[in-house]
């Protein structure tokens, strides 16, 4: 929860920052804001693997590709891209989760559940 907290002070810098009355530079806010949701999704896929009781090789895939995102944000701050369109590439860092998710999480869950021998409520 700290870290969702931290994302909301980062878009509160970025608000500053976009209305002129910040003193730290575009990297410094986009860095504000990147880290807290880094922290977070990190913990997201974390928590899952302590709660599932395995190490799931697709979760390396998708942290690899949230990588990729965050780095274009930090990188398009960098190379002087506007703040509105830095945060907009930092939206898809965690979108990338979400989609797996619904795209090929569901049957991927159900799977580690059953080789871990723990059941669905919905085979109750």
């Amino acid at each position: 929860i700290t870290a969702i907290v931290a994302t909301g002070a980062g878009l509160h810098v970025a608000a500053y920052f976009i209305e002129h009355k910040s003193k730290i530079g575009a990297l410094a806010t986009v860095l504000s804001v990147v880290i807290p949701v880094g922290i977070f999704l990190v913990s997201l896929y974390a928590t899952y693997s302590y709660l599932i009781a395995e190490f799931d090789r697709v979760h390396i895939w998708l942290l690899s590709c949230t990588t990729v995102v965050v780095a274009a944000a930090i990188a398009a701050s960098i190379f002087g891209v506007p703040m509105p369109l830095c945060l907009i590439i930092i939206v898809f860092a965690p979108a990338v989760t979400i989609i797996s998710y619904e795209v090929i999480g569901h049957q991927h869950q159900s799977e580690a559940l059953a080789r871990n021998g723990i059941g669905n409520s919905s085979d109750r």
